[in-house]
């Protein structure tokens, strides 16, 4: 009777205890263990750049694609969101179109652009209302579809024409088109988004037509002029026009006159920082200048965070006003062309 009482105890004791076993391990938990385990064990051994792809796939929103955010603070401690935008995925897919980013992504921001614009002119903010047309959203994501095969020839070329007619007395393309509500009568020039619709002029063949924009970026570029504390209404660091700068290397005719201006520039800025968004630009620059820039092509490498991302540094602020505008898929991609670009 002892020994069956103390098997029959046995049994429960045993019983019990994989009753509390299987409660603290299931099945379900013990397989996502082992999948976590698998996972970590391929994430040591992938390549850094494809890191930074997985990065970029697991951040993106089918619905808002990539969005930019706000904080007060250029470190981005604490942030907010804003009205949903189509700046940052125009930018993501301008540098990242013939890269091994995931064509679903691709096809996706594709999608976004051709469905926010009226006529082929965009604003900042999805809804229009938020602000007016402006040069720099327009030069920059039309661009983009044309280059994509997205955008009706027709459509471009009215809007390069409304671009074009956009101009101060000087002839020199100012930011935001007509109707301005508020900023009526209030020209605003800046040489950045002048680089980005030049670009889209000289992408249509009507370059000759934006000529004393073309001698206003030029003259922007030298560095005395970078170096005035009103260079800039919007962007950061004189980086980011060298960058913008730089993508008008794509045409041979700028390129033959223009390209010792951004190669100077751009070896005037060299080891100016050590921003991660800031070396990237530069890398690119270089890049595209065929100029060697491994020290900071490498510095650029070791910034990279073990989730595949770049730090988030700001790229611009809302005007004269102390709130940035960033993101770390922003600065993951200019890192990923820097690194993986042709």
């Amino acid at each position: 009777m002892l020994s069956d009482r103390a098997s029959h105890t046995d049994g429960q004791s045993t019983v019990g205890m994989c009753s509390t076993q299987a409660d603290v391990l299931s099945p379900r938990e013990g397989e996502a263990g082992i999948l976590k385990r698998l996972s970590a064990l391929g994430r040591r051994d992938e390549d850094p750049i494809d890191r930074g792809y997985r990065y970029l796939s697991q951040t993106f929103d089918v619905d808002r694609c990539y969005q930019a955010t706000l904080s007060r603070a250029p470190d981005f401690t604490s942030r907010i969101e804003m009205p949903d935008e189509i700046f940052t995925s125009a930018i993501i897919l301008d540098l990242l179109m013939n890269s091994r980013l995931s064509s679903r992504v691709k096809r996706r921001l594709t999608e976004f652009l051709g469905e926010s614009h009226d006529d082929g002119l965009f604003s900042y903010f999805v809804d229009a209302s938020l602000l007016p047309r402006d040069v720099d959203d327009t030069g920059l994501a039309l661009s983009v579809l044309i280059k994509v095969g997205a955008a009706p020839i027709g459509v471009a070329l009215s809007a390069v024409s409304k671009v074009l007619q956009n101009v101060d007395e000087a002839g020199v393309i100012h930011v935001y088109m007509p109707p301005r509500g508020e900023r009526e009568g209030r020209c605003r020039i800046d040489p950045i988004p002048c680089a980005n619709a030049l670009y889209l002029a000289y992408l249509l063949g009507r370059e000759d037509e934006a000529r004393p924009t073309e001698e206003y970026l030029i003259d922007s570029l030298r560095p005395e002029k970078i170096a005035r504390p009103d260079a800039f209404y919007y962007y950061l660091t004189p980086d980011v026009l060298l960058y913008w700068a730089s993508r008008l290397l794509d045409f041979e005719r700028f390129t033959q006159k223009y390209a010792h201006v951004v190669e100077d520039l751009l070896r005037a800025r060299i080891g100016s920082s050590g921003v991660p968004l800031e070396l990237a630009l530069r890398v690119i620059a270089a890049n595209r200048l065929r100029v060697d820039n491994a020290p900071e092509r490498d510095a650029l490498r070791r910034a990279q965070k073990s989730d595949g991302s770049w730090p988030i540094s700001p790229i611009y602020k809302l005007g004269r006003s102390d709130i940035y505008v960033g993101s770390e898929a922003l600065v993951t991609a200019f890192a990923l062309k820097a690194l993986d670009g042709d």
